[in-house]
């Protein structure tokens, strides 16, 4: 090799993606192990064993790639993503390793800061799945990884948090800092970023589906959130039957995951107001966050707070309550969110009122399992149903129960897009 070859090699060579690697090698194999690699790999380049990309990106590879494709008679998916958020693993992580799980597929995950582990899954993986990964050093490198050994990538996203216009007509916003707001928006072209680099995109419902859709084209698909199976089991073991010796209150119950939802609780209160006006006996429960505007201060000693404190105590608040409440302001954004707390309260046999908003209208049967309601008479109307009819709430708290278990599930057939499964699986699978 000569003098101008051998420095074109080295400025040209990927160190931070083979530093990751032999950090990986020496976690997984040891020192020695590594050693005898970097020897290895050291030799051929130095006898210019590598080749330009036929990519155009200036990276070099080597001539010969072990994919995982080639090597394994079966699937095995990577997921690196944003795993700070409990919710957000639980729901797009989690139950995608437990449905690949199911179906005999091997399923790993990582969270994109670390860069050792993510690299070492991506050698013995045959596609890898970027969740809410923003675009930065590390994602370059995973997507120059993943195009050396030829899988393909998809980008998974559970909120329009790509588009700026989407995400400033979210009027939670507003109660947030000046500063988190500023940061929440301007990280927006780093997420677009990304999904437009990936082979496809999957989404958590129609409507957000729609919006990438149109904002990127290709190839999307949809994934929707749903019950797993750690959640029936909390149900389950919490023997979420609703006790009926207590008749004499109504407990109406309102949760909320983050403080940024206090626009949305406006939407029902002066229902509420009205409500705890004409039933003594009806109290409201909040679980988390909600700031009790002046409407309903008259009636402070039958509202009660609780912080959320895990999920479990989530589940043991929720089975308390007769009526959950789903209020959401009518925008793109909340079009786009999944009915999660639908979902969740009725795997507790507790019937739900919600805004008519997204995917709440889609999956909530109005008058069967649920009601939906969009102005103040609606919302009056629902709830007064069901506060002065045990038996109503019973049965639709039931019938929503048997909708979630049945339609709702990850064990549920045809839950996930056909034609998704079909990029993952191998031809000779």
């Amino acid at each position: 090799m000569t003098f101008k070859k051998l420095w074109q090699s080295i400025c040209g060579f990927r160190w931070r993606s083979y530093a990751a690697t032999v950090l990986a090698s020496i976690r997984l194999y040891g020192w020695r192990a590594t050693l005898r690699k970097v020897s290895f790999r050291s030799r051929l380049f130095f006898k210019g064993k590598y080749r330009k990309s036929t990519w155009g990106r200036g990276r070099e590879i080597f001539d010969n790639v072990s994919r995982a494709t080639d090597l394994f008679g079966r699937p095995a998916i990577l997921i690196v993503g944003a795993l700070d958020l409990p919710q957000c693993k639980k729901y797009r992580v989690s139950q995608k390793v437990e449905f690949f799980g199911a179906l005999g597929w091997d399923c790993y995950y990582s969270h994109y800061n670390d860069a050792a582990r993510a690299i070492s899954y991506l050698q013995i993986s045959t596609a890898v799945i970027f969740y809410r990964v923003p675009s930065c050093a590390q994602f370059d490198e995973y997507l120059e990884e993943a195009a050396r050994l030829g899988i393909q990538t998809f980008y998974d996203i559970d909120d329009p948090i790509f588009s700026v216009d989407v995400y400033a007509e979210n009027k939670n916003l507003q109660h947030l800092t000046t500063h988190e707001r500023t940061h929440l928006l301007a990280s927006a072209e780093d997420y677009h970023g990304a999904m437009r680099r990936a082979d496809s995109l999957i989404l958590s419902t129609s409507y957000l589906q729609a919006l990438a859709q149109t904002e990127f084209g290709g190839r999307t698909y949809l994934w929707p959130n749903l019950a797993d199976s750690a959640t029936l089991s909390i149900a389950q073991n919490l023997d979420c039957e609703k006790d009926l010796s207590d008749a004499s209150s109504v407990t109406i119950g309102y949760a909320s995951g983050s403080r940024a939802h206090d626009e949305d609780f406006k939407v029902v209160v002066p229902a509420l107001a009205r409500v705890l006006e004409m039933y003594e006996h009806v109290n409201l429960q909040v679980i988390g966050y909600a700031v009790m505007p002046p409407e309903l201060h008259r009636f402070s000693d039958r509202i009660n707070a609780r912080p959320f404190s895990g999920y479990v105590k989530y589940f043991e608040a929720l089975r308390k309550v007769d009526i959950n409440i789903v209020p959401l302001v009518n925008d793109r954004f909340n079009a786009c969110k999944s009915a999660i707390r639908y979902l969740e309260a009725s795997l507790c046999g507790v019937p739900t009122v919600a805004s008519s908003v997204g995917q709440f209208a889609e999956i909530v049967n109005d008058g069967h399992d649920g009601c939906l309601a969009e102005r103040q008479e609606e919302w009056v109307s629902a709830l007064s149903r069901m506060i002065e009819s045990r038996e109503l709430r019973l049965q639709m708290g039931q019938a929503a129960k048997s909708n979630v278990i049945t339609h709702h599930t990850v064990s549920c057939p045809d839950v996930v897009d056909r034609e998704l499964l079909d990029q993952f699986a191998l031809s000779n699978e």
